[in-house]
């Protein structure tokens, strides 16, 4: 291989490198994180006319800052709010999601609201750890932590959204949100 070619290949490895990234720099807590990865996520994902090789630079990126900020929280938080979660857990939630027509997912917080056509997908999204709320009537999914039982079903969820923002993905790939947008900066 000549000097040339080797440079070459050195300079693409470095611009793959600050292209995957760049993804989520901007995102400073794992719900921020969570956010924008679920946006790129519709972007992106080959089910969704992406490509499968963006999608795994999205998913490595994402997997390299959930370790960081996974770090940076558990550093802050006493060891009943230590995050156990894997980055793996929300990526395939989400993956599987995306998947289904029909069904509109919001994020609060690290809680996914599921709601639309959620009939015809029942034993789906059970299978896929996903929960019904009857006083909500939406399903909820979220990764099982100690603590994350303290106050089940007390809230409403408008009340949720004020408290933890609200980011909407509809089936048609809009989003919307009539609160504060989740990851947004004052």
């Amino acid at each position: 291989m000549t000097l040339v070619a080797i440079s070459y290949t050195v300079c693409m490895r470095i611009k793959e490198k600050e292209k995957t990234m760049n993804y989520f720099t901007h995102c400073k807590t794992l719900d921020d994180l969570k956010a924008e990865y679920r946006r790129l996520a519709k972007q992106n994902h080959p089910d969704l006319g992406g490509s499968t090789e963006e999608m795994q630079r999205i998913n490595a990126a994402y997997a390299e800052a959930f370790d960081r900020l996974q770090k940076q929280h558990n550093a802050s938080h006493d060891e009943w709010h230590q995050s156990t979660e894997a980055p793996e857990d929300f990526v395939n939630i989400i993956d599987e999601l995306i998947k289904l027509d029909g069904l509109e997912v919001e994020l609060c917080g690290s809680w996914l609201w599921i709601g639309g056509n959620t009939r015809d997908y029942k034993d789906k999204l059970k299978a896929l750890g996903c929960r019904w709320c009857s006083k909500k009537k939406l399903w909820s999914w979220h990764h099982e932590e100690d603590s994350s039982r303290h106050y089940r079903g007390k809230r409403t969820i408008d009340e949720i959204r004020t408290k933890y923002g609200s980011q909407v993905f509809a089936a048609d790939g809009c989003e919307t949100s009539g609160y504060a947008r989740l990851g947004a900066t004052a």
